[in-house]
């Protein structure tokens, strides 16, 4: 039988025992986890006891006053080091629920990868602690938030359903990676060593790209088997107390956004993005593919900040477009007006080229007065599309405007 390593960094967190309850629960083999945790505390947190499980010879802990924590990453960097040769890892945060049988699903979906060194990962479903109640069964894919890189040279990522999941039997290949749900082989630890320097933000697109260059093929899963707690309500955050109040009072060093500006520049480094001098030590790049390997796979241009247009659709990884001619792609912010219907289902915003290929599409479900479509493509925009559709009786009226040079 094969043994799990439970990775969790958890900050001042009332979720911590209830996640490793639940997880212990719903294994399929729960003798065969071990857990380290990083357990970043204040004394003032009254609900935080971990008696019950510190003489457990399945958990290992650092505990870590809240004051001396440096950020996510440097705790993940410090659980990693808990690793003891366990067959596979599962990193999580520490509010999380879990689908009975979680391990065997999991080693199930590995096998149906055909990877040798596959990752599964996923932003997580949803649950509610309150009311400990799991809201939904379709499963996530990550998506590029606002379909663009951000002004720090990061990208950002919301969870979006897999369309079509209900009729898939095996993982999705996938560009991005989680920080709060992957399972992968065990050596994982060692071979990418989590950059204790990254604070928070960037964070997972290092963690992918490192990954990708190491060899490891990434996968979303086809079925939800583990839920995340989204809301953060209830518990305090590491950047609610490194604030530049604490900093007056001598009780952090820094606030949380003077760590992250050197964060920043490490991830900027290790992604070619720009050469500011910073030695990122072992933390690197692997050798098995290239930084431009992980470009056309993934559909992204990190000198340029660009992403493909298929990338921006969405569509599932391989792009493999290693012609595509970057310098051509270009930001778009289009603003459509939207005609005056009521009780409608939903309508179609987009933007199509002159050869009627779709560059862009939102659907909305209330009315208003105009939507602001940013996108980029090689493409010249040729004109908006606003389509209505009712529930009852299907699709309504089509408008087509030509778009005008001035936008």
């Amino acid at each position: 039988m094969s043994t799990i390593f439970v990775q969790i960094a958890s900050y001042r967190d009332p979720q911590l025992i209830p996640t490793i309850k639940d997880c212990l629960e719903k294994a399929s083999h729960p003798e065969l986890l071990t857990f380290g945790i990083c357990r970043q505390y204040s004394e003032d947190d009254e609900w935080d006891d971990i008696t019950e499980f510190e003489n457990n010879p399945q958990f290992k802990f650092i505990n870590v006053k809240w004051n001396e924590s440096k950020g996510a990453c440097w705790a993940r960097s410090n659980v990693q080091k808990l690793w003891a040769g366990e067959d596979y890892t599962l990193q999580l945060d520490s509010h999380h629920r879990f689908l009975k049988g979680w391990d065997t699903e999991l080693f199930e979906m590995m096998k149906l990868t055909g990877s040798l060194k596959p990752i599964i990962t996923a932003y997580a479903g949803v649950y509610t602690p309150k009311e400990n109640k799991l809201e939904n069964n379709d499963p996530y894919r990550m998506v590029v938030k606002d379909k663009k890189f951000a002004a720090d040279g990061n990208i950002y990522f919301i969870p979006e359903s897999i369309p079509g999941w209900e009729n898939m039997t095996k993982p999705l290949p996938c560009r991005f990676l989680s920080g709060h749900f992957y399972f992968t082989l065990g050596i994982h630890c060692q071979e990418c060593k989590y950059d204790p320097n990254i604070y928070f933000n960037g964070e997972e697109l290092s963690l992918a790209v490192r990954s990708f260059t190491l060899g490891y093929d990434l996968f979303h899963p086809h079925k939800v088997v583990i839920w995340h707690e989204y809301t953060r309500e209830g518990r305090k955050k590491h950047w609610d107390d490194f604030n530049d109040a604490n900093k007056i009072a001598k009780k952090v060093e820094k606030r949380w956004d003077e760590i992250d500006v050197q964060s920043m520049k490490r991830l900027r480094q290790l992604l070619g993005e720009e050469d500011n001098g910073i030695d990122l030590g072992e933390y690197i790049l692997g050798t098995v593919r290239t930084l431009h390997d992980y470009e056309v796979y993934a559909g992204v241009n990190f000198k340029l900040r660009k992403l493909h247009p298929n990338t921006i659709k969405s569509i599932d990884p391989p792009i493999n477009d290693p012609d595509f001619d970057w310098y051509k792609l270009i930001d778009y912010e289009i603003k459509v007006p939207i005609p005056k219907y009521e009780n409608f289902d939903f309508m179609f915003v987009g933007v199509e080229d002159e050869n009627d290929v779709q560059l862009i599409r939102q659907d909305i479900t209330e009315y208003k007065e105009e939507v602001v479509l940013k996108f980029q493509t090689n493409k010249t925009p040729f004109k908006t599309i606003t389509w209505v559709h009712y529930r009852d009786s299907g699709w309504g009226e089509k408008v087509v405007n030509t778009i005008t040079p001035s936008l």
